[in-house]
């Protein structure tokens, strides 16, 4: 009986991580199609709010806790194999849990929150993007489909809240049963070597109906716009049902984006570009994926600094909130630097400091989301190894307190371009770098080459310290 449990066990675990993998975002030679919703005229930014005193609908008449979202689009699941839902969803009211969407009125489904957001989750500001795997049998064929969301009803002072920026269905289909269009990168090609300017160039293959925008996407080390603090995937996510911080967008023939690396991190993993292609009749596919591709910049270099400490319930009315990144790379050649995070109602924003430097002041809107890229060219305020950032707290305003800004999880990420040459003798020494036997050069001091000038002092020297037992005794020769 045991082992019989065991094994069950075991099938499960499998079926439960294959069922991981399968339902993810899109890889390369899937097909399918994106229906889209947000809120249309709303308020908050023209979103969804989940919980809350004001229902789904602000402004509206009151509505219900658990009133429906009718789908306007007429769904296809003619040889459907699976399906699943991104949601825009935005913590909004800390120590809110227990976001859920239910479909058609079938069983509650809970949306998953990101591993690598520390626990307590809902303690944490976010703006991510999870991915639900639901069943294809729960959509129905055409106009009618609807969906109810939730949150839990406890909540410390009563007033638990998501926003959702939007959310789409991805219904995915068999290729070989579903006409498509079809397409490859004829540039640049696997295994090559791409420079601070590359072009990207997309062949469409087969169009069955006329094409939409050819969206260009790749898998590198980058800052994590997605939220869910991993740095290393395919980069973009959505909003209200736009893709956004991905390489570019190509919107007629010859399909061709030029891609600027300029502030790409340096990496060892080898990159990887797709493109998702998209017709009118809005059917997608994502191409094979280019591979193995080497970035070489000669004379740039860009470090990324993740940020660690990060506060919880980050928001700025609370007041000042520090958060710590490290430096690795040579500040003398740093260049310029970037401030890269998300944030809701930016407009609140009181100041960003650099060990108690403000860098930057303000910008974007209140009660919305913003991408923040924030260049830097005072890099003066940055130091070797632990640095602080810090934003300011927003004042009162007209003697009440306002609403501040959130900043999302992961923090704010650090970009440092640098300037970088070839290699000074004194870059090998600053670096640690310098070989023991490089002892003296034409001027008596070490020069980064081992010749007749150290085999002179080695001559001169290999009697002065031969005892291994003398504590005075640092070179013995």
């Amino acid at each position: 009986m045991a082992i019989t449990k065991l094994r069950i066990f075991a099938i499960a675990l499998i079926v439960t991580m294959t069922s991981c993998r399968v339902y993810s975002q899109p890889v390369p030679g899937d097909v399918f199609r994106e229906y889209t919703w947000y809120n249309v005229g709303g308020g908050a930014d023209e979103t969804l709010r989940v919980g809350g005193p004001y229902g789904y609908f602000e402004g509206d008449p009151p509505h219900g806790p658990h009133d429906a979202v009718y789908f306007d689009h007429d769904f296809d699941l003619e040889h459907a194999v699976k399906a699943e839902l991104v949601v825009e969803k935005i913590l909004s009211v800390a120590k809110t849990t227990g976001l859920a969407i239910q479909f058609n009125g079938g069983d509650w489904i809970d949306i998953p929150e990101p591993a690598d957001i520390p626990e307590p989750k809902c303690n944490y500001q976010h703006h991510i993007y999870p991915v639900v795997p639901i069943s294809p049998s729960l959509l129905n064929s055409g106009t009618n489909n609807q969906f109810v969301m939730r949150v839990d009803a406890a909540h410390p002072w009563n007033w638990p809240q998501n926003l959702i920026n939007g959310v789409h269905f991805r219904v995915y289909y068999d290729p070989a049963q579903k006409s498509h269009p079809d397409a490859e990168i004829i540039s640049p090609l696997s295994s090559s070597t791409i420079g601070q300017t590359v072009e990207l160039r997309t062949n469409i293959v087969a169009a069955p109906s006329p094409l939409a925008p050819v969206d260009d996407v790749g898998y590198y080390e980058d800052v994590n716009f997605e939220g869910d603090g991993i740095y290393s995937q395919w980069h973009y996510h959505f909003y209200h049902g736009e893709i956004m911080n991905h390489i570019g967008s190509a919107t007629q023939a010859p399909y061709l984006v030029n891609w600027d690396t300029s502030w790409v991190p340096d990496q060892d993993q080898p990159r990887r570009i797709a493109a998702r292609v998209t017709d009118t009749a809005g059917m997608t596919y994502i191409t094979e994926a280019v591979k193995n591709l080497t970035l070489s910049r000669p004379g740039l270099s860009v470090e990324l600094c993740k940020p660690y400490d990060i506060p919880q319930i980050w928001v700025t009315r609370k007041g000042e909130m520090t958060e710590h990144f490290d430096v690795v790379g040579n500040l003398s050649k740093a260049v310029a630097a970037q401030l890269v995070f998300s944030s809701w109602s930016p407009g609140y924003m009181n100041g960003i400091y650099i060990n108690g430097t403000k860098v930057f002041q303000n910008e974007g809107p209140n009660y919305a989301y913003y991408a923040h890229r924030i260049t830097i060219d005072d890099v003066s305020s940055l130091q070797s190894g632990q640095n602080s950032l810090m934003t300011g707290k927003t004042p009162l305003v007209n003697g009440k307190i306002v609403h501040g800004m959130e900043v999302n999880w992961p923090g704010i990420m650090v970009l440092i371009q640098y300037e970088v040459g070839e290699k000074t003798c004194q870059d090998i020494i600053d670096e640690g770098l310098l070989m023991a036997s490089d002892l003296s050069g034409p001027e008596g001091t070490p020069d980064c080459y081992v010749d007749l000038y150290d085999l002179a002092v080695l001559a001169d020297e290999w009697l002065s310290c031969n005892d291994p037992q003398d504590p005075d005794c640092e070179s013995p020769y």
